[in-house]
């Protein structure tokens, strides 16, 4: 099976990762949300992918 790699900018990435880590499952949308918009002002657009990532593993941490 072949997997789409995307290339994500190193402070973009570093910015998920750390959302990632303080982000629980009650806040995870609002989080992803300023997360999105604030790339996109930075003209990088994530793709869908690793944002579902990011909510996945958003979703196995603990309950709220």
């Amino acid at each position: 099976m072949l997997q789409t790699v995307a290339t994500v900018p190193t402070p973009c990435m570093i910015e998920l990762l750390e959302l990632i880590a303080l982000a629980n499952r009650c806040d995870a949308e609002p989080r992803l949300r300023e997360y999105l918009q604030h790339c996109r002002r930075a003209g990088y657009e994530p793709p869908l992918e690793l944002l579902d990532l990011a909510r996945d593993h958003i979703e196995r941490k603990r309950v709220c």
